[in-house]
């Protein structure tokens, strides 16, 4: 195909206007053109249709990867999902590393010509994947046909704090990924791809037969001699600890990943800025959004510490404006009782999703007050950005959202919490089909609308390695794709050219009201710099892992400990109650006329009257 055939239509449902491949701005309304590169699954293209458009759409770049040269229009749509794409759909959550089932290239619309003219059809369908937007720098060598680069292949240039982190998201991956029997991907070399900081599935590798972390140590034993010299000790340890099976869960090798990270990445230290505005909008009388930033929360520690918050109410003038501002000034009081915030990932997780549960019924109780009831409820949506040490703990509830912009590209962290998204879950329909149903953005949850016992907030933990961006904001910037049309053209100069956060910042809301101009708009910008300090050698000791645990003593086996501990209490009780008896017939042959002692024993020891658990509310 002629360089000049190959067009790309502009990605807005009114313009829809044809500009050359080589083009970055539609050339009519001057809008940044998305350049949307797909994996094929299923057939591979072949040398003869190399730069051609299959069913009248989609150039071919390789045999294994096409641009969509419509990306405005959404792909076909077959009726039914085969049962093998099911994986991709359940695990959606999990779309920062697993990607997306975009559409299908129908077999009948494969039909081709070779260079004689002899007509080539195919009796298979073409599925395509979706991934994260990537940045220009990206996108260029997907145009020559070759995909991300593969984790073995850039493991020996990292240091060991990313090497690390790559480790980390794929233990954290593990455990979903086996439930929908597809493990086999993460001990599958070419599967495994990296952007940056991110491990990105190539594809999803169904499990043929029983995999085991011992197959995981078998891997990541083969990366052990290009691995960062200070981690070195600490990876052949768990390798080998893997493959004897010592390490039984991947929360347990979660969890030693997680406490070695914390160690290595004293070796970076880390800075944070946070601009926030707000608007009304154009069309809105009133502002039902509400924020609150905080820097260095704790100025008389070495750590710097950041917090962002943004909410949108729901329920109208008399119930969202409320709600919002109700949650946001309980949430930034119930998460600066955390003076000291914890060093274990997880308990810090529960704290904040306790706080957040805590806001819920603030809220729960105010509608009951005033009786309100189904539609009349007030509400609000969250999204929240708290900054601890090397990670940032990202919470959110309802449709606000929250994007990870870094240079390699811009990551949707939040899955909304609507109808489309819960549809997509449960297997029933590919994501972008469920956005073209009805009601699609209905939410299914946001704060005060049901008790906590039926909210289900969601918090990530991500770690911070290198210079990046969080923009947390409510949909009158997110909805109709506007991030995902003008993050590298307005966030990410703030991060290759230093521009100022506060105008950026601004500009977002302009382009907002400007393009969407529905509804209140707010934006949080929130940028993480890192500084790399010089190598200390001697991080490599710290390393060193302490021997293997009894089942008994492992940490998470809350069960066996409490067994444990149960047993030791009995013994030290039998110990006491035989001195007891023992000084009792010492006592009655010396002095016969003594009341007997273990009457008061006994009394002091009997248990008192159990409680009625009936009274006692329910966790369901």
């Amino acid at each position: 195909m002629d360089e000049a055939q190959k067009i790309l239509r502009c990605s807005l449902k009114y313009c829809q206007t044809e500009n050359f491949l080589s083009s970055q701005f539609c050339s009519r309304c001057g809008s940044p053109l998305i350049k949307r590169y797909l994996w094929v699954l299923g057939t591979t293209f072949g040398k003869e249709q190399l730069q051609q458009l299959v069913a009248n759409r989609y150039l071919v770049i390789s045999e294994k990867l096409v641009l969509d040269t419509q990306p405005g229009i959404p792909p076909y749509f077959p009726e039914e999902i085969p049962p093998w794409l099911q994986p991709y759909l359940k695990l959606s959550p999990y779309r920062l590393h697993v990607p997306k089932v975009y559409g299908q290239i129908p077999h009948q619309a494969l039909a081709h010509s070779d260079s004689s003219g002899k007509e080539h059809s195919t009796e298979s369908d073409i599925w395509l994947l979706e991934y994260e937007n990537f940045s220009s720098v990206v996108q260029q060598q997907l145009a020559t046909g070759e995909f991300l680069s593969p984790l073995d292949a850039v493991w020996s240039s990292a240091r060991g704090t990313r090497q690390l982190n790559w480790l980390l998201q794929i233990s954290q991956l593990w455990q979903p990924l086996q439930v929908q029997g597809v493990a086999k991907t993460l001990i599958t070399p070419e599967c495994l791809r990296v952007n940056g900081a991110v491990v990105q599935l190539q594809e999803l590798s169904a499990d043929q037969e029983t995999i085991t972390l011992k197959d995981l140590g078998k891997l990541w034993s083969t990366w052990l001699e290009a691995a960062d010299k200070r981690i070195h000790p600490f990876l052949a340890d768990i390798c080998q600890r893997l493959q004897r099976k010592e390490l039984r869960s991947s929360e347990e090798l979660t969890r030693l990943l997680e406490e070695s990270l914390g160690k290595v990445a004293r070796s970076q230290s880390r800075s944070y800025q946070i601009a926030t505005t707000t608007d009304s909008g154009p069309t809105r009388s009133h502002n039902e959004d509400a924020y609150y930033q905080q820097n260095n929360m704790q100025d008389s520690t070495p750590t710097h510490q950041a917090l962002a918050i943004v909410c949108d109410g729901v329920g109208g003038h008399q119930g969202g404006e409320v709600a919002s501002h109700l949650a946001i000034d309980q949430l930034r009081q119930e998460v600066q009782k955390l003076s000291e915030l914890s060093s274990d990932s997880r308990l810090l997780t529960e704290q904040i999703e306790e706080a957040v549960s805590t806001v819920n019924n603030l809220i729960c109780e105010e509608n009951d007050a005033d009786h309100r009831k189904a539609q009349a409820r007030m509400g609000t949506t969250l999204v929240m950005a708290l900054a601890h040490d090397h990670e940032m703990y990202v919470t959110h509830v309802g449709d606000s959202r929250v994007y990870w912009i870094t240079a390699y590209g811009c990551y949707q962290l939040t899955l909304d919490d609507d109808l489309a998204s819960r549809q997509t879950r449960l297997g029933h329909l590919l994501y972008r089909e469920a956005l073209q149903q009805p009601a699609a953005g209905s939410l299914i949850q946001a704060l005060g609308m049901s008790p906590s016992q039926l909210l289900h907030p969601t918090t990530q933990r991500l770690v911070i390695d290198e210079d990046c961006v969080f923009l947390l904001c409510s949909d009158g910037l997110s909805d109709n794709d506007l991030v995902e049309q003008y993050w590298e053209q307005e966030i990410l100069p703030v991060l290759e050219a230093g521009k100022d956060l506060d105008m950026v910042a601004q500009q977002l809301i302009a382009l907002a009201n400007h393009l969407n101009g529905h509804d209140n708009v707010t934006v949080s910008l929130l940028k993480c710099s890192v500084v790399q300090d010089q190598d200390p050698t001697s991080l490599a000791a710290d390393l060193t892992l302490s021997p293997p645990t009894e089942p008994s003593e492992r940490k998470g086996s809350n069960v066996d400990k409490k067994e444990a501990n149960a047993s030791r209490e009995v013994v030290l009780l039998l110990l006491i109650l035989g001195v007891v008896i023992g000084g009792v017939g010492i006592a009655y042959w010396f002095f016969p006329a003594v009341q007997d002692p273990l009457d008061n024993v006994q009394e002091q020891l009997s248990p008192e009257p159990s409680r009625d658990p009936s009274g006692l509310p329910s966790s369901e």
